[in-house]
């Protein structure tokens, strides 16, 4: 990594990838665009590219290129529901935000993911435990349960009849009588959101469940809420044509934190890292493409009005929200998929998240992970055992440390060093494991 941007900028012209983490602004994905339009450059953000295609995916059911939901229409929500979100999950600043609600709010929450969440017990109303893997399967469950009682145009019945809902059922261990429970407290006039979180985006089948998702906005009129998986993926998934993977010569690139990011609410925001209000980093990093911009207002002022942006000026910079993105119209292109035979895993498995280093350090979290009892018995664990184990190329080594707490055989795997890898941010959160113990006796998974 060079130390400067303008040493940045030479590296810019001398390879074919720019390689990028999803806290750059709106105004630097903006010009990086302008890069591989003018250059051919590759843009590489792993976590931004899984979101990019979700949204895609959901944007060809629902009819509007981003969705409805925020947090003004989550706090006036009667039901809440959550699938696929893991709320100690420190990647994105929603979290916080949803807690507060839920917590301030008070709704019928129901709580879908395959790992139950000690912090949310007074929280929740309802939980449904769903095995890992089989989300596209709960997804189609979801839609079934909740369109059954509505006018529905022909083409999308049909889809509905074909589903094979004992089999889904049974694979994905949510029981009807579940769908039912968490449908009764849904009147015809209820308010209810849906929240979706990042196990979604990565899964292999997030294209379809995105499809799915997006019935539920637009004929059972939920309001669907899709959590960013990084500070500001939103505005990097509007903004850049970002690629699936490297080509040729690559520079990583460190943000200069100059410029705009939006937020969960769809809110566009000045960053609160910027230390001044110049744009003496964008400045660098543009020079080549011949921008002829003086002000961070003048860079701001070019990101693509058709994706919801709109002109600000100098004064808008001073508020806490400079606009709200307003959901655009598009064509819908609707088609799904055949729902395949469901994933299986069997054996341990173990869930990697993103946590804080300080707030990891202070927890004493650093370097652990949590299991239960059950998990210990299955894996031949202990307390205390150093073990290490690979993920996506990514080398962790543990402490497992069993928690009381916890049920199943799902282990957590908080790291705050995720970002050391793209494919571990692209991949699936849920992985099966296989792992040695540090004295390399041979343990576990490793059959897989």
């Amino acid at each position: 990594m060079e130390s400067t941007y303008e040493n940045q900028k030479k590296n810019f012209e001398n390879v074919e990838s720019i390689v990028f983490s999803a806290d750059i602004t709106n105004e630097e994905a903006y010009i990086f665009q302008l890069f591989k339009e003018k250059h051919g450059k590759n843009l590489i953000c792993p976590e931004a590219k899984v979101y990019q295609d979700f949204l895609k995916a959901y944007s060809s059911g629902s009819g509007y290129h981003v969705f409805k939901g925020d947090l003004e229409t989550l706090a006036a929500s009667e039901v809440v529901i959550s699938f696929g979100v893991w709320f100690q999950d420190e990647s994105t600043e929603a979290m916080p935000l949803v807690q507060k609600v839920l917590e301030e709010k008070n709704p019928k929450f129901v709580y879908m993911h395959p790992i139950e969440d000690a912090t949310l017990q007074t929280s929740i109303s309802q939980f449904i435990k769903y095995e890992v893997g089989s989300e596209e399967g709960v997804a189609a469950l979801l839609a079934d349960a909740l369109l059954k009682d509505k006018e529905l145009p022909e083409e999308i019945e049909d889809i509905l009849e074909d589903l094979d809902i004992g089999y889904l059922s049974a694979e994905s261990n949510v029981g009807e009588e579940e769908l039912e429970s968490m449908h009764s407290l849904i009147g015809h006039d209820t308010t209810v959101s849906l929240i979706l979180g990042s196990d979604l985006y990565t899964h292999p089948k997030a294209g379809q469940i995105a499809k799915l998702i997006a019935l539920l906005e637009r004929h059972a009129r939920l309001h669907i809420l899709c959590v960013p998986p990084a500070k500001n993926a939103l505005g990097i998934a509007l903004v850049c044509d970002l690629d699936e993977r490297t080509e040729g010569r690559s520079v990583l690139y460190e943000s200069c934190k100059e410029g705009t990011y939006i937020n969960s609410d769809k809110c566009v925001c000045v960053n609160d890292d910027m230390k001044t209000s110049s744009a003496g980093g964008l400045h660098s990093i543009a020079h080549t493409l011949g921008l002829n911009a003086k002000t961070l207002t003048d860079y701001s002022n070019q990101l693509p009005q058709e994706k919801g942006f709109q002109r600000v000026n100098e004064e808008d910079l001073k508020k806490p929200c400079l606009y709200r993105l307003i959901p655009q119209e598009q064509i819908r292109d609707f088609t799904l998929d055949e729902i395949d035979d469901l994933p299986v895993y069997d054996g341990a498995v173990i869930y990697t998240y993103k946590v804080e280093k300080p707030m990891a350090q202070e927890r004493g979290t650093d370097n652990i992970l949590r299991g239960s009892k059950q998990f210990a018995i299955a894996t031949k664990l202990q307390d205390g055992d150093l073990i290490s184990f690979e993920i996506e190329g990514v080398k962790f080594i543990r402490v497992f440390k069993i928690d009381t707490y916890m049920k199943g055989t799902i282990a957590l795997n908080p790291t705050f060093d995720i970002k050391l890898s793209a494919s571990l941010l692209s991949s699936y959160r849920f992985s099966r494991l296989a792992f040695e113990k540090i004295n390399n006796q041979n343990i576990g998974n490793n059959d897989e």
